[in-house]
């Protein structure tokens, strides 16, 4: 059942349901439950990592289109500004 649940969570890449799930790791009682496990458990790091430089790729994207629209906007003059 909980192999069955982290396949699902794995194929529709819900990370919160991932975690959770891997908080609530039961005992597995045969060597191919185990070895299933630790194949899914090493996809779910695999899908994270990728999830996570996605993050970072679209972090940088939006800094970049601010940075863009700062730059572009018109300077406003200030009263006490004095330019010689």
């Amino acid at each position: 059942m909980w192999l069955t649940k982290l396949k699902t969570a794995l194929v529709l890449e819900e990370i919160d349901r991932i975690s959770v799930l891997i908080n609530e790791m039961p005992k597995f009682e045969t060597l191919k439950q185990m070895e299933e496990a630790a194949y899914l458990l090493q996809q779910s790091k695999i899908l994270l990592e990728q999830k996570k430089i996605q993050t970072a790729q679209t972090l940088q994207q939006l800094k970049n289109s601010l940075d863009f629209l700062k730059s572009t906007e018109a300077q406003q003059t200030h009263s006490l500004n004095l330019k010689f």
